[in-house]
């Protein structure tokens, strides 16, 4: 086992047993679960630092390093793309333990000699690692025999972009897209502005839509804002179109007509709709995103359509009847529509006594009437009885508790 802090300084020989330099830091790959070292950067006395190929070194101790040339025979070699400096890229930086959802700064790094390579295998985070870097490692070994070691597992860590800049984002971030999007939002918000940036970036649009649709509303505008604009109308256009809609309300008016103009047109027009309504009425905080049927059809069409729309979970409980004007005609739940006959028309078994409001409703009657009778969503309609949209009890949650109080609560809907 190896420290990377005990590794720096110690001296490099060259075939022929001449000093040839000390040992600055090691590069490492991140193909692999454990990152392998590939490569040392040699500092020199009176040349530029060298890059050396693992090839090129027969021998590495924690005490010495010998190489399998002479000194005037060093190849320099270039750093790759899936590679880091693991000494000035990770040590002192901040890194995400994806097992405990935080983040960790690092104080040493662990090394293994796993075959015939040396391998990343832990971060140490325990106050021992600052003695060793002190010098002070045989204290700290001492202190180790009586205190367990705070180790994280390589396997639950998780490099952050902007520290990390040779390395392919998309690749560096596949076990932060695992973690549920909650606790995405909880480690992005507390890093810098920055690293938020690159974070979300280089995550999958729909992972990076629900992560941010649960940020702190303060942080979301800033994070898009800075983003590159290809991938911000992407997560955009992920997002709940309610949702995508207050984001960009908040943005200056020249940033979001460009992200309008690169969405999907019936994106775009779904969000600039929502932007007509003023924010304290029903359609201000309503989503367009429900799932209706036509009141003529059969129970066993209604499924079918169900079946082959695949509506999400935030719109699929209930099911709202229109006529062919999309005039709302009427309701019927989920379990109702899947214990029908097959042949039963809608109209004979719908709810026509139709909880509704208008677009032009305050927000807070809205959450008066999702509270009075007890309803997970609440159909918003114009002067025409037309369903222009829903407004869910999450939405209406948000009206009467605070938003940071609010993502507390478990979602309806998750």
């Amino acid at each position: 086992m190896f420290f990377a802090s005990r590794l720096q300084n110690i001296r490099v020989m060259d075939s022929a047993g001449e000093l040839s330099g000390y040992v600055k830091d090691l590069t490492a790959t991140f193909s692999k679960k454990y990152p392998r070292i590939t490569s040392i950067l040699i500092k020199r006395m009176f040349a530029p630092d060298v890059l050396v190929s693992w090839n090129q070194i027969r021998s590495f101790e924690e005490s010495e390093v010998f190489l399998s040339c002479k000194k005037d025979e060093i190849e320099h070699i270039e750093l790759k793309e899936d590679e880091v400096l693991i000494i000035k890229d990770i040590l002192d930086k901040q890194i995400v333990d994806t097992e405990g959802k935080k983040l960790i700064r690092v104080q040493d790094i662990k090394l293994a000699r796993i075959g015939s390579g040396i391998r990343v295998v832990a971060v140490d985070i325990s106050s021992t690692s600052v003695l060793r870097r002190l010098g002070l490692g045989f204290l700290a070994d001492w202190i180790a025999t009586r205190i367990k070691p705070n180790l994280i597992d390589w396997a639950n860590v998780e490099l952050i972009g902007s520290n990390v800049h040779n390395v392919k984002l998309t690749v560096a971030h596949e076990k932060l897209k695992l973690l549920h999007p909650a606790d995405i939002a909880d480690l992005v918000n507390e890093m810098a502005p920055g690293q938020r940036t690159a974070v979300l970036s280089s995550l999958d649009s729909e992972v990076a839509a629900d992560a941010l649709g649960e940020m702190e509303d303060s942080y979301q505008a800033n994070v898009i804002s800075d983003m590159e604009s290809e991938k911000a109308s992407d997560i955009l256009e992920e997002m709940d179109p309610d949702e995508a809609a207050d984001l960009i309300a908040d943005l200056p008016e020249e940033k979001a007509e460009e992200l309008l103009d690169l969405m999907e047109e019936e994106e775009a027009r779904e969000i600039r709709q929502l932007l007509q309504y003023p924010e304290d009425t029903a359609g201000g905080i309503m989503t367009t995103e429900y799932f209706a049927i036509n009141d003529n059809l059969a129970v066993s069409e209604a499924l079918d359509l169900i079946r082959k729309h695949k509506p999400e979970a935030e719109s699929i409980y209930y099911v709202y009847v229109v006529d062919d004007s999309n005039r709302l005609r009427g309701v019927i739940s989920l379990v109702d529509l899947v214990t029908g006959l097959p042949e039963v028309r809608i109209s004979a078994i719908m709810n026509e006594n139709v909880v509704k409001v208008g677009l032009t409703t305050k927000h807070y009657e809205v959450a008066k009437v999702v509270a009075k009778y007890n309803l997970l969503a609440v159909p918003v309609v114009d002067e025409n009885n037309t369903l222009m949209g829903i407004v869910t009890v999450d939405d209406a949650i948000d009206i009467v508790i605070p938003t940071a109080y609010k993502k507390r609560i478990p979602r309806i809907y998750s």
